[in-house]
């Protein structure tokens, strides 16, 4: 088989995995005991990478604000780290989608075209 390559800026890749784990462990509440798991396959012509935790999941009320600047659910930080995210995919001509079910975990979804 052809290997399948992503084209895609290392030190910007490095940006969006470093957010997504991160953002995952932070999202595991006290007393749990937490897993993050990161996949990644070959579909068709994209790698389909996803980052599942066990974490709090997001409020219904946050869905549609999650990838929007400035805004966070934490007590610290600029809320820019999923738009940045977001941005970074969409200039590699990927796409990023997120499933959450509260108080269950996220799992977030990229995918990357190969060359």
């Amino acid at each position: 088989l052809p290997s399948m390559v992503v084209l895609a800026d290392k030190d910007q890749m490095l940006r969006v995995f470093n957010n997504l784990i991160k953002n995952a462990l932070q999202s595991i509440p006290e007393g749990r005991i937490g897993k993050v798991l990161i996949q990644a396959n070959l579909e068709d012509k994209f790698y389909k990478i996803t980052v599942s935790d066990n974490g709090s999941g997001i409020a219904s009320s946050q869905l549609n604000k999650i990838f929007v600047p400035y805004f966070t659910t934490k007590s610290t930080g600029t809320g820019l780290g999923l738009a940045m995210v977001r941005q970074i995919i969409e200039n590699h001509q990927g796409t990023i989608d997120f499933e959450t079910v509260e108080n269950q975990g996220t799992t977030f979804i990229i995918h990357l075209p190969t060359i």
